[in-house]
């Protein structure tokens, strides 16, 4: 994929759900030090607090349970997983327990997660699984989730600074969807960087001309 799929794939979501949130100041969920307290605490009712927070920014009536599990195994990158029962009932969101303490790599699972929910309950999706997974984390920008998402995207995995790219867009094209956004609505600079970590603040080219 390129920046060309990911500015067709925008308009395509304008076309669909408008412009989400007329105002841009309350666009973003924002990411506070309360809310990393409770994806880092391990503590799944904390999680599950966070996933309403989020699931009424977002106005979703179906605020799916989540859970961290033990026995799930999940490809490198793809670290959750939420199943649809059917139109009107989720299964938990699953998150393997590996990922427990590590509070920016749980937002990005979460935020990822929910927003299959939101896409659901709009009827939106694709046949193709790899593309509808894409089109997924590009609306979690879309829809206001891009800071939990930009934050968590890449998790350094060991001593040696390895690291991992959690989910299906890069996060060369996740930043390049995040500062489209930020320009289409006007966002300001002041409201665009709050709640984002200095790491990601530095590769942003809107930020640094």
């Amino acid at each position: 994929m390129n920046k060309e799929w990911v500015n067709a794939k925008l308009d395509f979501l304008y076309q669909k759900l408008g412009s989400f949130k007329e105002d841009s100041n309350n666009f973003f969920f924002e990411p506070t030090e309360e809310i990393y307290r409770n994806l880092e605490s391990g503590d799944e009712e904390s999680l599950y607090s966070v996933i309403s927070k989020i699931s009424k920014h977002l106005e979703i009536s179906m605020v799916p349970v989540v859970k961290y599990d033990w026995g799930i195994k999940m490809e490198p990158g793809i670290a959750g997983q939420v199943l649809i029962k059917n139109e009107y009932t989720f299964d938990a969101i699953r998150i393997p327990f590996y990922y427990v303490g590590k509070k920016y790599a749980v937002g990005e699972i979460v935020a990822h997660e929910i927003t299959h929910v939101f896409l659901f309950s709009k009827g939106i999706f694709f046949n193709d699984v790899k593309e509808n997974e894409m089109l997924t984390d590009l609306t979690s920008v879309f829809i206001g989730l891009g800071k939990l998402i930009l934050n968590g995207k890449i998790v350094i995995s060991d001593e040696n600074f390895s690291y991992e790219e959690l989910g299906y867009l890069s996060f060369d094209l996740t930043m390049y969807a995040f500062e489209n956004i930020c320009e289409r609505r006007s966002i300001s600079l002041e409201v665009a960087t709050r709640n984002i970590t200095p790491e990601v603040i530095s590769k942003i080219n809107i930020f640094n001309k």
